[in-house]
């Protein structure tokens, strides 16, 4: 109006144009809009999923030798999402996840904890999803649970020990009616999704809350991250920090959490380059699971990722990261592909002995094997592995690996009735 003073309307304009300047930067880059106005209502980022269900953007994974005491130092931290997995062979162990949630709600009353499984990929099927699903329920002491996965769309040589009933499409038919039925509470999902997989998934009666693909600041699917905003699907990362590169891609060292950019940008905050990545992935609204045993670890990684606001800059250098594939790193004449078969009965725990010449080194766990299964991993000459009965903790046997015999070789650990 002309009656107002100039002094106000000059105001009122550079106010309109800081405005303008915000919603620039913003529509510039898109993901982070969605993000910002979530941001949260605690110190933890959360999203909603499509049926309005909302959920922490930050979660523990527990696999990687997370074990129940670990889950129970997380939950005193204040996680409040688990993700766990029926697969033993792949380092998950579903009971001790059971057990380390009702010890804390029995010791806190707290009823908040969102808790993900996904079926193995040879339970693929209709009637084999249902009772898989039913196995979960009677590991996790759970009479329903928040959400289900669909691990691999399909089984391949090595990771399965059966031949699948069905295939993702009966498992997800038989999750559907699971969800309907309030048996699965709030979400149904699957892993490793391409672009023929999720356009079939979008057809279905029931479009999937969440899919969970492979994400780090080198491998960004964005293509696949767009599409799944798009259909307001919840994008949750896995390998968030890198640790793909180690465990299957050949490298000796993690290149994420070595790269100079996010070790520049964690240095300009005074933090990890973990805590970067966290940072960064759940500003582009991205769920993540980092998995860790430490309690410090995981404290940084929930509370003190957000003790910082990354800048646009920030923000635009490391999306500038992604396909900087680190080089493949020369052919290790060391290295030996060993598969673990478990002959007995029980539950072996495998470690990796970090002394194979002495006796004064540390058991790390690699990894769990079930009775009739395998463990598949890539180590190198003169490792040491020690196997343990999961009940007791009594050693049944030990192995150290020989390049001499082999680059891919298979050992046999106990025998029948043996544990």
């Amino acid at each position: 109006p002309s009656s107002l003073p100039s002094s106000v309307i000059s105001i009122m304009t550079m106010i309109c144009h800081l405005y303008g300047l915000c919603l620039g930067a913003l529509l510039q880059f898109p993901y982070y809009t969605t993000a910002l106005s979530e941001m949260r209502d605690s110190d933890v980022p959360t999203a909603k999923l499509h049926n309005g269900i909302k959920i922490p953007l930050v979660g523990l994974g527990c696999a990687s030798g997370v074990r129940e005491n670990h889950i129970r130092t997380a939950l005193s931290a204040g996680y409040r999402f688990l993700d766990t997995a029926q697969s033993y062979n792949w380092g998950y162990h579903e009971h001790e996840v059971g057990s380390a949630v009702h010890n804390h709600i029995t010791n806190t009353n707290e009823q908040d904890i969102f808790i993900q499984t996904k079926i193995h990929p040879e339970d693929l099927g209709y009637e084999a999803t249902r009772r898989a699903v039913n196995v979960s329920l009677k590991r996790l002491g759970l009479s329903s649970i928040d959400s289900v996965l669909i691990h691999k769309p399909r089984c391949w040589e090595g990771a399965c020990n059966k031949e699948p009933e069905g295939t993702w499409r009966d498992s997800w038919r038989a999750l559907q009616e699971l969800y309907e039925a309030g048996v699965i509470r709030a979400s149904i999902g699957i892993c490793d999704v391409d672009d023929k997989l999720l356009d079939e998934l979008l057809t279905q009666k029931i479009r999937p809350h969440i899919i969970q693909n492979w994400m780090d600041p080198l491998n960004q699917d964005t293509h696949m991250r767009k599409r799944c905003q798009s259909a307001g699907i919840q994008y949750q990362a896995y390998s968030s920090l890198g640790t793909q590169w180690v465990h299957h891609r050949g490298h000796k060292e993690n290149p994420v959490l070595k790269n100079p950019i996010l070790l520049n940008v964690a240095n300009k905050y005074s933090v990890d380059v973990a805590q970067i990545v966290i940072n960064w992935a759940t500003r582009h609204g991205v769920s993540v699971l980092p998995a860790s045993t430490n309690p410090g670890r995981q404290r940084d990684n929930l509370v003190d990722s957000f003790g910082f606001v990354l800048t646009a800059e920030d923000m635009q250098l490391i999306d500038a990261l992604d396909g900087m594939v680190p080089r493949m790193p020369k052919t290790d004449p060391n290295e030996v592909k060993i598969n673990f078969l478990n002959q007995a009965d029980g539950l072996v725990e495998t470690y990796w002995f970090s002394d194979a010449a002495g006796d004064t080194g540390e058991e790390v766990h690699v990894g769990s094997i079930e009775g009739g299964g395998a463990l598949s991993l890539t180590t190198h000459n003169t490792h040491k592995f020690i196997f343990r009965d999961a009940a007791s903790g009594i050693s049944v046997g030990e192995h150290v690996v020989l390049r001499d015999d082999g680059k891919d070789q298979t050992h046999i650990v106990g025998g029948s009735g043996e544990l």
